[in-house]
């Protein structure tokens, strides 16, 4: 049965969550632990009397139940909060930066990362504007240097920011990079394969070619996750604006994203001179 079906059966009892703020809020505070009616009030800022007929209408669909001292949900009221909560967020985090995702080809992102989006919420857009042309560089350095390690997963790479890594891995910072196959053949040329024999038998230092599809460019580091796409409109990497977070959430999902192509990724070897 398709999404579309089970909505026309069930479209009655759906609608008592979406069409109500208090519904649905009630439902996500709830999510966390049980909540005494004063708690539920001052959460949403309303009444008893606005409050408890919502209460009565979770409590009928048994997502609600009554305890001491307060309310809970019961183990489907759990299930359904939990799939709330994902959707909330997950339009939260794409309303916050909507000219971000709108415009950057976002299905380069593996898919079962796109379903945990909603951990970069907190995630800041950085943008090369006229009085700062080179901001996006600039925070890249910065998180370049203030690392303990660093993972990148990356299609694109320049001079500039390959220089920024091999200073790194010279002072004994672990790096480990997984590139596209395309980037690989460029990076065995010149000026990177320069850059890569001061590298080579150097500890801590890893480039690995990825056995799937690349196309975006990360880091992810002790501190911070910068993320930049491609854009739909030009199909080019977009090299003027990021997607940068210090929130741990979004440091994990970067690094889920570096182990997701590490996994299958075979190193990359230089070939003699």
């Amino acid at each position: 049965m398709s999404a579309l079906e089970v909505y026309g059966e069930f479209h009655d009892d759906i609608q008592v969550i979406f069409r109500s703020r208090l519904v649905t809020q009630v439902l996500l505070a709830l999510g966390s632990e049980k909540r005494s009616l004063s708690t539920l009030r001052d959460i949403t800022g309303s009444s008893s009397q606005a409050l408890i007929p919502k209460i009565r209408q979770l409590e009928a669909l048994q997502y609600v139940e009554q305890v001491r001292d307060g309310y809970t949900l019961t183990p489907i009221g759990r299930l359904v909060e939990r799939e709330i909560e994902r959707l909330v967020t997950m339009v939260g985090v794409i309303e916050r930066h909507k000219d971000f995702w709108a415009a950057h080809d976002i299905e380069s992102i593996p898919r079962r990362f796109l379903n945990e989006l909603h951990d970069l919420y907190d995630a800041e857009v950085i943008r090369d504007v006229e009085e700062d042309v080179f901001a996006v560089y600039r925070v890249f350095g910065a998180i370049i240097e203030s690392a303990s390690w660093i993972h990148g997963v990356s299609s694109i790479m320049s001079p500039v920011h390959a220089g920024a890594i091999r200073e790194a891995a010279l002072q004994g910072k672990p790096v480990e990079l997984v590139v596209s196959q395309e980037l690989a053949g460029k990076l065995v040329e010149e000026p990177y394969r320069t850059m890569l024999e001061s590298l080579r038998g150097h500890a801590g230092f890893g480039l690995y070619v990825a056995a799937s599809p690349v196309r975006l460019g990360m880091a992810v580091t002790d501190g911070f996750v910068s993320l930049g796409l491609y854009r739909r409109d030009t199909g080019t990497y977009d090299t003027a604006t990021d997607l940068v977070s210090t929130d741990a959430a979004a440091i994990a999902w970067g690094e889920r994203v570096f182990q997701h192509y590490r996994a299958t990724a075979d190193r990359l070897h230089l070939p003699s001179m």
